[in-house]
């Protein structure tokens, strides 16, 4: 690994360093350069040149001819990298490495360019005698060497030698292939060529080894110049770097091995990763259940000695658990004298442990995640910040599943929610349009059987008349794919052949994990009727005027009312009589009539209106209405008609619909349980497996006995089995789903609910106000990543003040807000909604500014703080198509500002076998055969083992699939029937089958499954498995098979 040295280049034109500019004389000084020198600015400037060098340098060469040689090659462009020798004002000689560089500004023509040498003083190393270097720098814990260019060692310090495994008078005048291993020295005379050929210095981690054990070092290396700019040696600093890089890597592995860890086994695949990563003996995690001294710790996940292990129950109280519920806690050894009465403890031989506590989004306390070791631990540090990382994996695992467990409880009323809608309801595929769900509203108003309706194209229910055609049902499907709902008015078709006018809601949704299309529609064919004829005819004005169910008004250009309907003065409580001759301002409120005489203006001007207003009844109260205001000529002047519909019951419905919106997304959770149902039910089949076998073994073996208690038990214990075999597949069933993603959100409720945890959770010394908006535009995000960034900004909040302050959390509309995003550096303009959460503490400086949204950045104290909190923020918010703005200033606080795009709110959208009676104990034929039995379940592969031997059979079990496959490939194994379960890590059943077939093609194959639905027939097929037995087996159907497959010893030619 090779870069630039920025820190050392930093250093060389630093102004600390001693400075001078250089032309014929000395033309200008800095502050360092009169220090080291021990004279005035004015007096060094007027001394000449030669007063501030010896005659002779310490190589020999004379000190100006060399000194001019030198400016010249710098103005030339040559680089001046080189070591010498000045006089101070009293006498004294100076040692310095120097730096010439040109200075950069333009003169005249024939200008010589004044030269700036940077100084570097060296004087403790006087004449560059390695052996007073060598005292001076034993000290020092870095490794110091100097090369020539032919690689031999002209100076090298005690910790060199050290390195080296020499001792120093071996190292001195030969090269690295003398002296190390010839792939270390191969790496360092690699790293000098590049130095020497580049001419600069130049930093790389080079490796060593030290009492055999390998070091990693950062080295920095420069070259040594002469003035012609070639090289004559190599300088070298290299410090330790090992413990930094085990750290980093152990943290990079920690956090890749969260992020890879996905699905059903989850858990488990995080103890085995937690524990391969910190080199323990065991790691487990576990949740906590019930409450104050009786609670109990029920793990869900254990890894231990490289395998995974069953998982138990023990009292939270009597272990080292019981501490680290607020906290990490680390026992790095004698943990079994310190907790006695954790009986698990001794028989393990632990002798250390570590834990952290799991909590939720919320704050929640859910359980705890631990590690044991027989040894004692070491590194706390970096065992804190590993089990950090996996616990919020874990805790977010947790969360996860109880939520599944809460929207399965709501997946029932789905379907009475949908089909109780007022409004017609249609679900269209994302793909392809077409109807795949309707409600009863729905049917009533097409005219439509729902099963004729399905499969239906929204072209199919148009009046075909342009522009209600296919293809404008195409694009108005597109353009709510984008997420942005539309509302348009369409003329459909009935199956009678009826035409009717619908006012039509689309927006895009997530139904029971996939995309679908929702159409909201409500017929407006009297109110379309009455605005054609209004337009068509003004003979019949009047009739369709007085008929209309809504209320409509007629301006003049002066804004006073013409004409009334009686539907709009029974609307709003007046005889139409008072209402003619006047203005708005009886029958709209003060505040509104401005926003009243605009339209009117509006509508003259020949623009059409339509919105949403308020209007007054006779005795002052008020009431929601929806506006439609066209121009139109009334006896051959221009007047308004505006037609008033009272939105008093859409309001109400509008209501509800929010209300059933809101429940059918609960619903839609439920589907998510299934997943942890699917793995809760495998990990039980295979013990029951096991259980069920060994009964049926017992049942057998008492039929030799005649006991006929022992047979009632027995016979009890099959049934359990068999209703615990029954509920499991019912599970497997049910268990097949997605999990939620982003959904629109209404911010403001949101984050009321998330602020109220959170303030419950703060001490008393910090207060929090919230000030949110109710009537923000929607956003599309995950409600729980929501959570997560307003809990993130309120802790660092919090923290900031020292938990001494005031919290502010605000919604808000941002409208042609336009600023840089403090995280991702863009800049950003338009319309936000913001989420801001502010503090009353010091402020933020410039330089933690740039640098805060980095993960693991963090200026808490060691041990509080991760460095990750940000960093999620960035991540989440980004993943959501938002931005963050920070203000801050000393002694004023910080607010920080999430700023996310606007989204108007969207709507989110088994079989019960009966249990067959208990089989009597079938005493099974003896079996002649040899059968090979693949199962990674140590458990079910001993009883199946001990099963098949009982019945006759030569069997040989292996547990893994993989070695089963090699030895049926490498022809080291003998068998005539191979019988194999599905679910194994690292190779399936079914592969194991495809496998085998092509090899043994007269074999038969059996396979058994916890799932059979979950096995597709062209996998059976393309592994030649000659039947499925569903798992846990049953002894008689698996004796059955076996019977049918195996051939008899007179057609092996075997004798019997």
């Amino acid at each position: 690994m090779t870069r630039s040295l920025p820190v050392f280049d930093d250093l060389i034109v630093s102004d600390a360093l001693p400075t001078l500019l250089v032309g014929d004389a000395i033309d200008g000084c800095n502050e360092a350069a009169r220090a080291l020198f021990g004279s005035g600015e004015e007096l060094l400037c007027s001394l000449p040149l030669a007063s501030l060098l010896p005659a002779v340098q310490p190589d020999g060469s004379d000190s100006m001819r060399s000194w001019y040689e030198r400016v010249e090659a710098a103005r030339g462009g040559l680089t001046q990298w080189f070591l010498w020798q000045f006089v101070r004002n009293d006498g004294g000689l100076i040692d310095s490495l120097v730096h010439l560089e040109v200075v950069p500004e333009a003169g005249a023509p024939g200008f010589r360019a004044p030269v700036r040498a940077r100084l570097r003083d060296l004087t403790q190393f006087r004449g560059i005698e390695w052996t007073r270097m060598q005292q001076a720098l034993s000290g020092t814990a870095a490794i110091v060497f100097a090369k020539d260019t032919e690689g031999r060692y002209l100076f090298a310090n005690r910790q060199f030698a050290e390195m080296a495994g020499c001792p120093l008078a071996d190292v001195i005048g030969r090269r690295d292939i003398e002296v190390l291993a010839p792939k270390l020295a191969e790496e360092y005379r690699r790293n000098d060529s590049l130095v020497l050929a580049e001419r600069r210095p130049l930093d790389f981690e080079e490796h060593g080894e030290i009492d055999g054990e390998a070091r990693i070092y950062l080295t920095l290396k420069f070259p040594l110049l002469r003035a012609d700019g070639s090289a004559y040696g190599v300088w070298g600093i290299a410090t330790d770097i090992t413990a930094r890089k085990r750290t980093e890597e152990a943290l990079h592995h920690a956090a890749l091995a969260v992020a890879q860890a996905d699905g059903e086994g989850l858990v488990q695949a995080l103890t085995r990763y937690l524990a391969t990563i910190l080199k323990v003996d065991i790691a487990l995690i576990g949740v906590i259940e019930g409450e104050g001294d009786g609670r109990m710790v029920r793990t869900i996940g254990r890894y231990g000695d490289g395998v995974y292990l069953e998982n138990f129950t023990y009292p939270l109280r009597t272990t080292p658990c019981q501490t680290v519920l607020d906290g990490f806690r680390c026992y790095p050894s004698g943990v079994r004298e310190a907790f006695p009465n954790s009986h698990g403890l001794g028989p393990a031989r632990i002798e250390g442990y570590a834990g952290y506590p799991l909590r939720g989004s919320d704050g929640q306390l859910l359980g705890v995640i631990a590690v044991l070791s027989r040894a004692p631990l070491e590194n706390e540090a970096l065992i804190e910040s590993v089990l950090r990382i996996f616990a919020g994996r874990a805790a977010g695992e947790i969360e996860r599943r109880r939520a599944e467990d809460a929207l399965r409880l709501s997946e029932a009323s789905y379907r009475a929610m949908f089909d109780a809608s007022e409004d017609a309801i249609l679900v269209h595929d994302w793909d392809t349009g077409a109807i795949v769900d309707v409600n009863p509203k729905a049917c009533s108003a097409y005219g439509f059987p729902a099963e004729e309706m399905l499969g239906l194209l929204p072209s199919q229910l148009s009046s075909g008349v342009h522009p209600y055609t296919k293809d404008t049902t195409v694009s108005l499907i597109e353009r709510a794919k984008t997420g942005i709902p539309i509302t348009i008015e369409w003329h459909r078709r009935n199956k009678d052949g009826s035409l009717h006018w619908d006012e039509v809601h689309i927006k895009p949704a997530e139904i029971a994990g996939k995309r679908r299309i929702l159409a909201f529609t409500r017929e407006i064919t009297a109110r379309k009727l009455a605005e054609q004829a209004l337009r068509e005819s003004e003979e019949q004005y009047r009739a369709i005027f007085n008929a209309s169910v809504d209320g409509m008004v007629l301006f003049n250009s002066a804004g006073q009312v013409v004409d009334v309907n009686e539907a709009f003065a029974q609307m709003h409580g007046f005889a139409m009589d008072d209402l003619i001759g006047g203005d708005c301002e009886r029958f709209v409120p003060e505040e509104r009539r401005a926003d009243c005489k605009r339209m009117v203006r509006a509508a003259l001007s020949g623009n059409p209106v339509r919105g949403e207003s308020v209007a007054c009844r006779f005795g002052g109260s008020t009431f929601d209405v929806e506006v439609h205001a066209v121009p139109m000529q009334y006896r051959n002047e221009p007047h308004v008609l505006a037609i008033v519909r009272d939105l008093t019951e859409r309001k109400r419905q509008e209501a509800r619909r929010t209300q059933l919106e809101a429940q059918l997304r609960q619903a839609q959770k439920m589907e998510a349980i299934g997943h942890l149902t699917g793995g809760i039910a495998h990990d039980f089949n295979n013990l029951l497996a096991s259980i069920m076998g060994y009964v049926v073994l017992a049942t057998e073996r008492e039929a030799a006995h005649g006991d006929a208690k022992l047979a009632r038990y027995l016979e009890q214990a099959q049934l359990s089995c068999e209703r615990a075999r029954d509920l499991i597949r019912q599970m497997l069933t049910f268990s097949r789903g997605q999990r939620g993603e982003a959904r629109p959100l209404a911010l403001g409720a949101a984050i009321r609910d998330a602020t109220r945890l959170l303030r419950a959770s703060f001490p008393s010394t910090v207060e929090m106000h919230a000030d949110l908006d109710a009537e923000l535009p929607a956003v599309l995000i995950d409600p729980v990543q929501l959570e997560q960034v307003l809990l993130n900004l309120c802790i660092n909040a919090r923290d900031a003040m020292q938990a001494n302050g005031t919290v502010r959390v605000a919604t808000g509309w941002r409208r042609g807000y336009s600023a840089v995003c403090a995280s991702c550096r863009q800049t950003l303009d338009g319309d936000f909604v913001e989420l801001a959460v502010a503090d009353t503490g010091p402020g933020i400086t410039g330089t933690v500014l740039d640098r805060m949204f980095e993960p693991f950045f963090s200026t808490k104290e060691v041990g509080k703080g991760s460095g990750m909190g940000l960093a999620t923020v960035h991540g989440i918010v980004h993943d959501h198509h938002g931005h963050v703005v920070v203000e801050s200033s000393a002694g004023a606080g910080t607010t920080f500002r999430v700023l996310l795009p606007p989204l108007d709110p969207a709507i989110e959208g088994s079989r019960v076998g009966r249990r067959a009676p208990a089989a009597a104990p079938v005493a099974h034929g003896s079996l002649h055969g040899s059968v090979l039995l693949v199962d990674d379940e140590a458990a079910v592969l001993g009883f199946m083992r001990e099963l098949l031997e009982n019945w006759g059979l030569s069997v040989t079990a292996i547990a893994d699939p993989d070695e089963a496959r090699r030895l049926v490939i490498a022809n080291q194994i003998e068998f005539d029937l191979l019988l194999v379960d599905q679910t194994m890590p690292r190779l399936t059943g079914t592969e194991l089958a495809r496998a085998v077939a092509p090899l043994r093609p007269e074999v038969p194959i059996l396979l058994y499954t916890g799932y059979r639905d979950g096995v597709p027939q062209s996998e059976l097929a393309a592994g030649g498995i000659r039947a499925v037995l569903d798992k846990p087996v049953d002894p008689a159907a698996l004796h059955e098979q076996l019977q049918r497959h195996l051939r008899s010893p007179s057609e092996r030619g075997i004798a019997a």
